[in-house]
């Protein structure tokens, strides 16, 4: 049975309570909605928790104690205290706190305090801005950045919720945006129950992107999220990206170096990712949405929102094989210390993932499948990725393998990869444990 509150278990959850119980002064940052605040209320030991809100004050939440809305200077007063006093402060938001505050907590460090003070912020640039040279906080903290949940402990969250392997793979891939979990039920496909839920939360998705950018970039939210839905509509070439946004409108060159530069933007806050390319002809680097849940609502957000008719469960599915690959793809390579790549061949086949190393050494290279898989398949595949130079070759087929193949390495069913998951999870808990 599944547990109606799933709870999923993080990595960074260790990690922030080493650092903090270590005394170190952090930046805590990335995309909205990643979970950063759930780790900080639920990892470490606050004392005061300050939440900065988008007008001209302050939510005050004391451990044990009440709740109080305050000005922001009273708040910036009341967090120097706490800090200058030793205690464990939390500052959440922090880009919305103008600069001008900043210098106190450089004058709270300089009294030799052993405070612990986290702060925890969403903007694109905040990071920039708090590591520039002039920044009175430069020196003062560490930055941590917060990605989606792990792909293996979202599976492993997920099998520990009561939901089976195969179940567990495939909700983990939108799971990884943990706010999801709020508004679907996991007991039915994903496919079914996100085309159901598509009018409920596609607006979410444009409201990620909306808050992300600093008021001076505002003006550019528009070009970002026309890039953001040319890659859930599939193109991934800068010079493809560039040309489609000129033909809008949306920028004055189709040079593919101004959507390189709009592609590192939005990489840079965690809205992107970069896949390295093993044996393309003319690419180097594949271009996609890092948070699977946003690729699948972007495809859809157009006619959820215009035209308002609700997504097929079939086309969420045609997309959801996609999303696999690139996620089981992470979690192989995090198995094999390896890193993830692609392939896309002339021949218009491509190699779902192919796990490189440092010098881009092809050393394994899968095919994953959502389905049921034949023998001879497996067997056709192993041969073709072998003549391109793939050193060993595994197949991922959830529903595991009719017959039996003779020229695979690895063959990995719905059970076999929660297992690698699962695996996976725990080593990385074992090794913060004891470091």
């Amino acid at each position: 049975m599944v547990r109606s509150r799933v709870v999923l278990e993080r990595w960074e959850c260790l990690l922030l309570r080493r650092l903090v119980g270590e005394g170190r002064w952090l930046l805590v940052y990335g995309r909205r909605k990643t979970g950063k605040t759930w780790l900080l209320r639920r990892c470490i030991g606050w004392e005061l928790y300050a939440t900065v809100s988008t007008g001209a004050s302050c939510i005050l939440e004391e451990r044990g104690g009440g709740v109080r809305l305050v000005s922001v200077e009273e708040c910036v007063r009341v967090v120097f205290e706490a800090v200058r006093d030793g205690g464990s402060v939390v500052v959440d938001e922090f880009q919305r706190l103008p600069s001008r505050y900043w210098d106190v907590f450089q004058v709270a460090a300089a009294g030799g305090s052993e405070a612990r003070l986290v702060l925890c912020a969403s903007s694109l640039g905040i990071a920039r801005r708090v590591f520039d040279r002039r920044s009175p906080l430069l020196g003062l903290v560490e930055p941590v950045r917060i990605d989606l949940v792990d792909f293996a402990d979202a599976v492993a969250s997920l099998l520990e919720a009561g939901l089976g392997d195969r179940e567990a793979i495939l909700w983990a891939v939108v799971a990884r945006d943990p706010w999801i979990l709020a508004h679907v039920r996991l007991d039915r496909e994903p496919w079914v129950e996100l085309s159901e839920a598509a009018a409920r939360i596609a607006p979410v998705a444009r409201g990620l992107v909306g808050e992300v950018f600093e008021e001076e970039e505002r003006q550019l939210t528009r070009v970002y999220e026309a890039v953001l839905s040319l890659l859930a509509e599939g193109y991934w070439r800068a010079s493809d990206i560039a040309a489609k946004l000129a033909e809008a409108g949306l920028v004055s060159s189709d040079s593919p170096g101004v959507a390189t530069g709009i592609l590192n933007v939005l990489s840079d806050i965690g809205l992107v990712e970069k896949v390295p390319l093993w044996r393309t002809r003319r690419a180097r680097v594949y271009y996609r949405h890092r948070s699977s849940a946003l690729a699948l609502l972007y495809r859809v957000l157009d006619q959820v929102e215009e035209l308002g008719l609700p997504p097929s469960p079939e086309q969420v599915r045609s997309a959801y094989g996609v999303e696999l690959q690139f996620n089981v793809g992470e979690l192989l390579a995090a198995a094999r210390g390896l890193r993830r790549g692609y392939s896309i061949q002339p021949d218009g086949r491509d190699i779902d993932v192919v796990l490189l190393d440092r010098r881009g050494v092809a050393h394994w290279g899968y095919e994953v499948k959502m389905g049921e898989a034949d023998a001879r398949d497996v067997d056709s595949f192993a041969e073709y990725a072998s003549r391109l130079g793939v050193r060993r070759v595994g197949y991922v087929a959830l529903e595991g393998v009719r017959g039996e193949p003779s020229l695979i390495d690895e063959v990995l069913d719905a059970e076999g990869l929660a297992k690698l998951a699962v695996k996976v999870s725990r080593a990385r808990r074992e090794t913060l444990q004891s470091s």
